[in-house]
């Protein structure tokens, strides 16, 4: 098994490949591989300062497209089974956002930090026809610290997990832990949101 050193040494002979499935993924995924840059960042592997900006470049593309998403679906005619989605995810953003058509800034910046709405409020975004600039000011702000939150979650990750061992399966093992048990949380939170708002 290659040790930490050998992993280093392959993501520096491919750097520019790193970078680039680093932006692909920023467009339709999210806090695992930003997590998971933090961490190679930590280890060398990647530079945190070029991490930050072409994970904000990604992210914002995919949100754009999101909400393109959301416009093009308004004036479509679509299956059953797309308007059936449409309208759980409805329903999940509202009840975890009540005030979302109210107060889009405050909603579109707290929904990057709820697990399973980020996607669902971007096109909800297009669909409800929120200015396109509008949108994007607000995405810039939300993104911006969103990825500042995890890349540095990462980065705290890596360190945290080289300083219990730097055998390469004890240290992926742990990141791993850590990203699952932060997932799990993240979850967690929202779901007890959910059902504490259903009480009410």
């Amino acid at each position: 098994m290659p040790d930490l050193a050998s992993i280093i040494s392959f993501f520096e002979a491919h750097t520019l490949a790193a970078y680039a499935v680093l932006f692909a993924m920023m467009i339709v995924e999210g806090e695992t591989f930003l997590i998971i840059s933090g961490v190679l960042s930590q280890l060398g592997a990647l530079n945190l300062f070029y991490v930050i900006p072409i994970a904000f470049a990604g992210t914002m593309i995919g949100d754009a497209l999101w909400y393109t998403l959301g416009v093009i679906l308004k004036h479509k005619n679509v299956p059953p089974f797309i308007s059936q989605m449409i309208d759980v995810a409805e329903r999940v953003v509202h009840k975890l956002l009540p005030h979302f058509a109210a107060k889009p800034f405050a909603s579109l910046v707290l929904a990057k930090f709820i697990y399973g709405t980020n996607h669902a409020t971007l096109v909800l975004s297009g669909m409800m026809r929120i200015g396109f600039m509008r949108f994007m000011k607000i995405e810039a702000v939300a993104t911006t610290i969103w990825v500042l939150v995890f890349s540095t979650l990462g980065y705290i990750l890596g360190y945290a997990a080289i300083k219990i061992s730097e055998r390469v399966s004890i240290f992926f093992l742990l990141v791993l832990i850590f990203i699952v048990s932060f997932m799990a949380a993240q979850r967690y939170v929202s779901f007890y949101y959910e059902n504490k708002k259903d009480k009410i």
